[in-house]
């Protein structure tokens, strides 16, 4: 299954690996479609290939972290 999605970090997570850590934790395969980062704020265009029920749990934990996660609606980005 692959979604895409829009994330978008506040200025206190823009220093951290949320993607290392999304790999590491949730063994998801993850293409950056698009990205842009400055000290206030990050927003990435974010592929996310795995299992569904991974994917959703992705988000979830994504969430908890602070990230806004947005899904992208399908043929945005492709």
């Amino acid at each position: 299954m692959k979604e895409k999605f829009y994330l978008t970090y506040p200025p206190a997570l823009v220093k951290q690996p949320i993607i290392y850590l999304l790999v590491k934790k949730f063994d998801l395969i993850p293409n950056i479609r698009g990205a842009n980062v400055s000290e206030e704020m990050g927003l990435l265009a974010v592929e996310l290939e795995g299992p569904q029920e991974v994917i959703d749990s992705a988000v979830v934990w994504m969430r908890s972290q602070g990230v806004t996660v947005e899904p992208i609606e399908k043929n945005v980005i492709e």
